[in-house]
């Protein structure tokens, strides 16, 4: 049986540094788009008592808002598979980017699946969230840096502990993160490092020449 050891550069087909600007593109425009929908929410929104989700689906879906909201998730999630599928032609960890594509594919749904289906946007979110913390874990197979490494760790652990915390301390006030964060402070902290840390990925990609990937692909990474 052949498995594929981490990372196996291809130096004829080199697109991390394009992948990696498709990373930065995505989440900076979602960072934005998440912002201003915010700002335009008609009446009361609050980060600590309002999900995420509720810019998208609490809302006519043609509330500019929504709009925006729901729009910058679908152009997030299309950007994302599409850096997926340039690691994986440059010979990119086939495990990371399974979870990264996952994300993906999840988060542009929920631009069209929004609260006013709540069967599927649940059970979309928790792919999200899921997945996405197991492609900060598993993003050292790529062969980045120890601080890099560090950080995905940090970051991933962060929104996956979030992210379970209800089946390890229950829902209500039971729930620490409930307790303090609320339910939309609690899914920020989720979200939000996974959109982070892969801004940060981005650019470290993007960064990087010919040289530096054959370094640290060539061999391959556990």
């Amino acid at each position: 049986m052949k498995f594929q050891r981490g990372s196996l550069f291809k130096p004829e087909h080199n697109h991390y540094k394009f992948a990696g600007t498709l990373l930065i593109v995505a989440c900076i425009q979602y960072l934005i788009a998440v912002n201003i929908s915010e700002s335009m929410f008609p009446g009361n929104y609050s980060i600590a008592l309002n999900s995420l989700s509720d810019l998208g689906g609490t809302i006519p879906l043609v509330d500019p808002s929504a709009l925006i909201f729901n729009i910058s998730n679908i152009i997030l999630g299309i950007l994302i598979v599409a850096a997926v599928y340039l690691i994986l032609k440059s010979g990119g960890c086939r495990l990371f980017s399974s979870c990264l594509l996952i994300f993906g594919i999840s988060i542009g749904l929920l631009g069209i699946f929004t609260e006013y289906t709540p069967a599927i946007h649940v059970t979309l979110e928790a792919l999200a969230f899921i997945f996405g913390s197991l492609a900060l874990l598993f993003s050292y197979r790529l062969g980045i840096n120890i601080q890099m490494t560090v950080i995905s760790i940090v970051l991933g652990l962060i929104a996956l502990i979030t992210f379970i915390s209800p089946l390890i301390f229950g829902m209500g006030d039971n729930n620490p993160f409930g307790l303090y964060f609320g339910m939309g402070g609690s899914e920020r902290l989720i979200i939000y490092p996974i959109i982070l840390y892969l801004t940060a990925l981005g650019g470290y990609l993007s960064s990087r020449g010919k040289d530096w990937v054959k370094l640290r692909f060539t061999e391959g990474y556990w």
